[in-house]
């Protein structure tokens, strides 16, 4: 192991590509840009709706001799080099089974075709169902390297008529700069070249001038998603930040990046650690809850697979004790991790925390837990001066709360009598359409979050009256007074009555003991009110911690409450297993010794997927959805011992590697790790794995 370590470290080759091309959308709706329409033969219609996979609209075609739906760019040429692969989606109508190839041209020359069957997740046009069409130009059949300007779907069927078809969603894909470990590439992941839909870890990059790894995938889309991570051993950033963060996100708004800043302030920045005293500063004469990225720790690279990383953070943060401890208003340094996973074909980046309270004295510290925490620029403005005024705020505890006015101010109108089964919180911007939010992986049963001071507005609206009756510059208003959110955002940056914010702040929130008592209430505190009547209590200590995904997109998708539905899914969903066996337990939370129980069985909930035992590096499993559809799903299959899958059968249709699912192998915990480019729903999905 230490030579191979060794070897790695002398081998790493580092590919520097620039600035990454970003996806040539050709059409949505429309063609876009200078793609122009050079069909020929049969009918074609760029503007049909009777089926469409997105938008409006999509492209028919009526095919007669050898006729083809063609799109050119005669202003420039595309590389393969720069564009490996061509993504659209195909659907049959009412027949299903015809017949096209797919073409590449440069001007009148025909540079290569073949046929696109073999392209298609199902291996053919189907009758009534959308397919995804993925054409790697490299690949064979169509084995083709160079430039080209033009892009036909042509009929084949012998010259002869055939039934109409169907096209969307077309765009070329952009390659990603890649990093490449030869022993990695050559060893753990099998011989050949990475896949050009690999996640992609670029190392100590330096990004808003902070030393950083920057992780890009590509999303339940087929999306480029980027994220940048910056590093906590000493160095200091923007707002005295010392890292440990998420600094940059970027994804897809209609064919161009969004790009998500940190903010410049002292807050900027997100997925740190911060947590209060109940009593607050009296006392102990400093901060009682300081910002997590004003420590400096450790990052350890846990796991960089072909499809899947992990990167994690090690830091000591401050808690105080309670006047009332043996030993009063005392500093005790709890040791932290905080760890970040990516995955190919998941939105969302999940964030999962551990605290290790042992070497603290039980109830000597009474804290909440407000991580993860932090400011980002979430609608892509360039700084915090020109961001959108936030135009609601939500929040999922006992009951789902929601703003109904907009902008947000302290007399927004809300309603706060939906019962809400899975912990959330998010904000949603005015003049442009984007939202940020973080979604547990648990049920709040399960795992608590929310809580603070009042319960007596649960489940009631704002048509009831004022939720504050502590005046602000002599005025009640009708939301809930600053200190008495469940989860903290932006309920500190609110002025007035009647003031708007453009803040971003973000956090989460738990009740006051949370870290440290033997047992705490789960929902009311014991101030202003207490709690609720026989409120079920649980244990701060000795360790603690969640996970959650981090999540922002288009407000108008809603892809928090999309994320909330997904994890209610999880709770109705059953595994079984023919071959090998589902996890019933595992680690209670990301480098942790002890362990629990999976709720429900096989729901690994520390990083949001479904756990597996292989027997003889096989699985078979069947996965009954018994609610709506899971979307691109993650399985940890621990045993095995093997190189990546040989065989991946989905109900007995043997699946494509890298296109209908995505593996990774993480060697030093033996373990298989793969997203489903798919959704699963009804009662059967069997998959099976074979080495």
């Amino acid at each position: 192991m230490q030579l191979q370590h060794l070897l790695a470290g002398i081998l790493l080759i580092t590919l520097t590509c620039g600035a990454r091309a970003q996806d040539e959308v050709i059409y949505t709706d429309v063609l876009v840009g200078e793609w122009e329409n050079f069909s020929f033969g049969g009918a074609s219609n760029f503007a049909a709706n009777a089926q469409v996979q997105a938008g409006t609209n999509s492209i028919s075609h009526v095919a007669s001799s050898f006729s083809a739906v063609s799109v050119a760019d005669t202003t420039r040429t595309y590389s393969t080099v720069d564009y490996p692969r061509l993504r659209f989606f195909i659907h049959g109508g009412a027949s299903g089974g015809q017949d096209f190839s797919i073409a590449l041209q440069l001007g009148a020359a025909v540079l290569a075709n073949q046929s696109i069957n073999t392209y298609i997740q199902g291996g053919a046009i189907l009758a009534n169902q959308w397919r995804q069409v993925d054409v790697v130009f490299g690949n064979a059949p169509l084995s083709f390297s160079g430039s080209f300007d033009r892009i036909s779907i042509q009929s084949q069927a012998g010259g002869g008529a055939q039934p109409i078809i169907f096209l969307d969603e077309m765009r070329l894909i952009a390659a990603f700069p890649a990093v490449i470990d030869p022993i990695f590439v050559n060893g753990f992941e099998g011989s050949g070249p990475l896949p050009v839909n690999a996640l992609a870890v670029e190392r100590d990059v330096t990004v808003d001038s902070m030393l950083s790894d920057r992780f890009s995938w590509r999303d339940s889309a087929g999306l480029p998603r980027v994220a940048v991570l910056a590093h906590n051993t000493g160095q200091s950033g923007p707002g005295g930040t010392r890292g440990g963060e998420l600094r940059e996100f970027r994804y897809q708004v209609g064919g161009s990046p969004r790009i998500v800043r940190a903010t410049s302030g002292f807050a900027g920045g997100f997925g740190y650690l911060v947590s209060h005293r109940s009593e607050g500063g009296n006392g102990i004469g400093t901060d009682d809850s300081p910002l997590g990225h004003q420590f400096v720790g450790t990052f350890t690279r846990v796991f960089e697979g072909r499809h899947h990383a992990i990167f994690r953070f090690n830091l000591t943060y401050p808690l105080w004790s309670r006047t009332t401890a043996a030993l009063p208003n005392t500093r005790y340094l709890a040791p932290v991790t905080v760890e970040w996973l990516f995955a190919t074909g998941r939105d969302h980046p999940l964030w999962a925390n551990s605290w290790d309270l042992s070497a603290i004295p039980v109830n000597a510290v009474e804290t909440d837990l407000r991580a993860p925490y932090g400011e980002l620029l979430f609608d892509g403005a360039a700084s915090a001066g020109v961001h959108s005024a936030i135009a609601s705020v939500g929040w999922g505890d006992l009951y789902k709360f929601a703003t109904t006015s907009n902008p947000v101010t302290f007399n927004s109108q809300w309603t706060w009598n939906q019962l809400n089964t899975v912990p959330y919180v998010k904000l949603a911007t005015t003049t442009v359409d984007a939202t940020m939010g973080t979604v547990q992986t648990q049920t709040k049963a399960q795992q608590d979050a929310g809580g603070y001071f009042g319960t007596s507005r649960m489940n009631t609206t704002s048509a009831a009256g004022n939720a504050c009756t502590v005046a602000i510059g002599g005025i009640d208003h009708r939301m809930p007074c600053a200190f008495n959110w469940p989860y903290q955002a932006i309920n500190y940056s609110l002025v007035g009555a009647n003031g708007t914010t453009n803040n971003t702040r973000l956090a989460w929130g738990t009740n006051f003991g949370f870290l440290g008592a033997a047992q705490y209430p789960i929902h009311g505190s014991a101030f202003y009110g207490g709690p609720l009547a026989g409120d079920p209590r649980a244990s701060g200590h000795p360790r603690k911690g969640f996970s959650a995904f981090i999540v922002l997109g288009l407000n108008s998708l809603d892809p928090v409450a999309a994320q909330v539905a997904q994890i209610e899914r999880v709770q109705s969903t059953t595994l079984s297993a023919a071959l090998g066996s589902v996890a019933l337990s595992g680690p209670a939370g990301v480098n942790r010794p002890d362990t629990v129980s999976y709720t429900p069985a096989g729901w690994n909930h520390v990083y949001g997927a479904f756990a597996l035992n292989a027997a003889a590096n096989r699985i078979d499993v069947n996965l009954n959805v018994a609610s709506a559809s899971l979307t691109r799903p993650l399985l940890i299959v621990s045993g095995w011992t093997a190189g990546l899958p040989g065989v991946l059968r989905f109900n007995s249709t043997p699946l494509v590697q890298d296109v209908d699912y995505f593996p990774s192998l993480r060697a030093d915990r033996q373990e298989l790790w793969i997203t489903l480019n798919r959704d699963l729903s009804g009662v059967q999905n069997r998959i099976e794995v074979l080495p």
